[in-house]
């Protein structure tokens, strides 16, 4: 594609079809996206791909966790503060009133959609080393983007969520990933359904004026 219809494309997608991704496909867009800039060529980043049976199996351990009511506890909570200033805040409480209007009336879809994980077919486990400054979860953010603006070039639609990496210890028991590592954020991957409901809505959330986010000092 054309980067501007790229960039323009990228809007997250709530539900898949269960058209699989060829794995040569996903091991390209990883390959690529290590060009994504570090501190310090730090690369700090991994990525461990579910998919398949082992997908299945993670996706119905988590559904257990949900219907046990069990408390999430993501990884990224030891490190980061969940405390957000006025200025996101406002941006975020915005949004949370405009979903009814989003979803038709139907927040039950996305709630529905979101417990199933979308139907992704593949999902990216993103980590950094729990020995990490803040400057890398910049960069893990720099590689997450790459992943992304790749797999939309490669015809495939994306869907950031960290509500998949809410139960860390599910994660690592199918990922695999060592417990020096932070499982940092998570993004699925497939083709997008565009006979489901829930990705029928054609509402884009207003962002900021240019002149409060953009400043020029001469």
């Amino acid at each position: 594609m054309e980067f501007n219809d790229v960039y323009n494309n990228e809007r997250v997608t709530r539900k898949f079809t269960n058209r699989k991704v060829n794995e040569n496909l996903l091991a390209k867009i990883i390959e690529r996206a290590k060009q994504s800039p570090s501190l310090l060529n730090s690369q700090p980043w991994k990525a461990y791909v579910l998919t398949g049976e082992a997908l299945k199996k993670f996706k119905k351990d988590v559904k257990e966790q949900l219907d046990a009511n069990v408390e999430p506890n993501e990884d990224f909570t030891t490190m980061l503060s969940l405390n957000w200033d006025l200025y996101p805040s406002q941006n975020m409480a915005t949004v949370g009133a405009s979903q009814p209007y989003f979803f038709n009336n139907k927040m039950e879809l996305f709630t529905e959609a979101n417990n199933t994980m979308f139907n992704a077919q593949d999902i990216v486990f993103l980590t950094i080393p729990k020995a990490s400054p803040i400057w890398s979860v910049f960069d893990l953010g720099i590689f997450a983007q790459s992943i992304m603006l790749l797999a939309i070039d490669a015809g495939l639609a994306i869907m950031p969520a960290h509500s998949m990496v809410s139960y860390p210890k599910v994660v690592r028991k199918y990922t695999k990933i060592p417990d020096e590592e932070l499982v940092g954020m998570a993004i699925g991957l497939g083709y997008r359904d565009n006979a489901a409901e829930v990705n029928d809505s054609k509402y884009i959330p207003n962002r900021l004026p240019t002149e409060e986010v953009y400043k020029l000092v001469k």
